[in-house]
């Protein structure tokens, strides 16, 4: 038996070039509800399960979702070869580029913002079956792509999905608990004992921060070291610690735990932070920024330099006992990601995503410090036309317009009279038409969905102001056409993110003849995720093309103004 993962340290990232399939692909067809696919469920036995040749690969698909820690059925849907083979073939295709025949399969999707996905099949050989769980690795990187930006929890789990690959049967489990619906496929494949659902992991999950340190500590053989430990016994050390050194104030952590080695650069921290992803990326940034300052500190030969080389930062974050729970953790050891397994498992949350410090694999000669630019070309990224809306906005007279832009029109001039007011600042029209745009645009999450067309309104004004839904080409076309009504200089640039391998676009804007970036898609999305939509929760509000960089965005950088003042737009 053998179990596919993602190659070490590329667990967060794609190998551009290898990992990046076409995802925009539509059958018209409508899929069958889950209930149906879920209705023959058989419950896990305590028993050894029947020969493998007797496993339907419905009954494994239904088997991993009993253990794949969802316990609602809301918003899934299930193929499978019985009644949906040609749907299931062009499936197999378009969203894993599985080409070779196949025997049998079944496939429990989400539909919307969710990554949630078990698909198993069932090959013609064993060969075939190696080639199935390859394009499902890869399925996993532009699964995580589809998401990044835009429902961060999302793109973590399929981040951390887990392949299996047994004789002809391949799997894949994007899920809250890929080991344990792994686990289960594997027992049945093997005829042995079916473990009930959440019995895999039997020991209780460890939430003290002391005590995961600890286990970092001594999965790292560093358990006998004379280590300097700073945690609650010593609260006014601890938070000098974090506030002077890792740079986080009280109100973004609620408990760590650390322990370090000055001579050897061995640091392990254990935070626990409020469940906000503006705060989770903070903490991981604060903390990633404090690596790369340490390790500044060596000569780049030394063995403290290159322990602190292969460091990483990463975030545990899911469902404890019923509680959402998020951990920021820094491991700068030998095994850094090995570290971030065991803690994983300790925690029970098996959920878990990490920035490489060092992830480009290709730089722009130009901009060494920022991932080269390539054109995804997944999706048509060509402008909306809107020059005849706005010379009738400059007559004041939209009577001939085509009926199609008419609307656009009318949409954008209510808008327009309802956030704006008199006296305004180009700053405070900007403010104002930005905010309304993060309350009130959703995203359109048929273009996550391989089973579905997404409408081209979506890429343009009319799926912003009319239908309120977008994608990022139809936010960017949005906010470009009524910052052109508003009189506020402004530019639509189109690029793109997940290390150059999906399609995004955004803008900037300019004010007092200086450029801002602004991506009102990923702070709309924030909005979605759970947040309110205040200016406060921005991340992406007049920011920097420095800052753009570093938050996953590509794009033509020599021909693109470069944004460079940190004031927010506020002069």
């Amino acid at each position: 038996m053998k179990n596919v993962r993602l190659p070490e340290g590329r667990r967060t990232f794609s190998r551009k070039g290898m990992f990046h399939v076409k995802r925009m692909f539509a059958i018209a067809l409508a899929a069958s509800l889950l209930l149906g696919l879920l209705a023959g469920c058989r419950a896990p036995a305590e028993e050894p399960g029947p020969p493998v040749a007797d496993l339907a690969v419905t009954d494994l698909a239904s088997l991993a979702f009993d253990h794949s820690g969802r316990v609602d059925q809301e918003g899934l849907e299930g193929l499978y070869a019985g009644e949906h083979r040609e749907e299931l073939a062009a499936y197999a295709q378009g969203a894993y580029q599985i080409g070779d025949a196949w025997e049998d399969m079944a496939v429990i999707r989400a539909t919307g913002a969710s990554a949630f996905e078990i698909a198993v099949v069932r090959m013609e050989d064993d060969s075939s079956a190696v080639r199935a769980a390859t394009a499902f690795m890869n399925y996993l990187s532009v699964r995580q792509g589809d998401f990044a930006g835009y429902a961060p929890a999302e793109a973590d789990m399929a981040a951390n999905g887990e392949i299996l690959q047994d004789g002809p049967y391949a799997a894949l489990f994007i899920c809250p608990d890929p080991k344990g619906a792994s686990a289960a496929v594997e027992a049945a494949l093997g005829g042995g004992v079916l473990p009930a659902p959440g019995s895999e992991y039997s020991n209780p999950p460890i939430t003290d921060v002391k005590q995961l340190r600890d286990l970092l500590v001594n999965s790292q053989g560093m358990a006998g070291a004379e280590l300097e430990k700073l945690d609650s016994g010593n609260p006014e050390a601890l938070n000098s610690y974090m506030e002077d050194v890792y740079g986080l104030t009280a109100d973004q952590w609620e408990e760590c735990a650390i322990a370090r080695d000055e001579v050897s650069a061995f640091e392990a921290a254990v935070l626990r932070v409020p469940y906000d992803w503006d705060i989770i990326y903070k903490a991981e940034n604060r903390l990633t920024e404090y690596l790369d300052a340490r390790e500044a500190q060596f000569d780049p030969a030394a063995d403290q330099a290159k322990l602190l080389h292969r460091s990483i930062v990463g975030k545990i974050t899911g469902d404890v006992s019923g509680e959402r729970a998020a951990y920021v953790v820094l491991a700068a050891c030998a095994d850094a990601t090995g570290a971030l397994d065991t803690l994983a498992e300790a925690t029970g949350i098996y959920g878990y995503g990490y920035s490489n410090r060092y992830p480009y694999l290709d730089t722009d000669p130009n901009y060494p410090d920022r991932c080269a630019f390539t054109p995804p070309n997944e999706d048509d990224m060509s402008l909306y036309d809107t020059s005849a809306i706005r010379a009738a906005w400059e007559k004041g007279d939209p009577a001939e317009l085509p009926e199609y832009d008419r609307v656009i029109y009318d949409a954008a001039e209510k808008v327009l009279k309802k956030v704006l007011k008199g006296g305004m600042s180009a700053y405070e029209k900007e403010l104002a038409l930005y905010e309304w745009m993060v309350k009130n645009v959703d995203y359109d999450w048929t273009h996550q969905d391989a089973m579905r067309e997404t409408p081209r309104e979506s890429f343009t004004p009319y799926g912003g102001l009319v239908n309120h839904t977008a994608v990022c080409l139809g936010y960017a076309a949005t906010f470009q056409l009524l910052c052109d009504l508003a009189g506020v200089e402004c530019i639509t640039v189109v690029g793109a993110a997940h290390m150059s391998s999906s399609d995004h676009g955004w803008n900037m804007v300019r004010l007092s003849g200086e450029w801002y970036c602004v991506d009102v898609t990923w702070d709309a999305n924030a909005r979605e995720q759970g947040g309110r939509g205040r200016p406060q929760e921005w991340n992406y509000f007049n920011i920097t093309s420095d800052d753009m960089a570093a938050s996953d965005h590509q794009w033509d950088y020599a021909n693109t103004p470069e944004a460079v003042a940190g004031d927010g737009g506020r002069g």
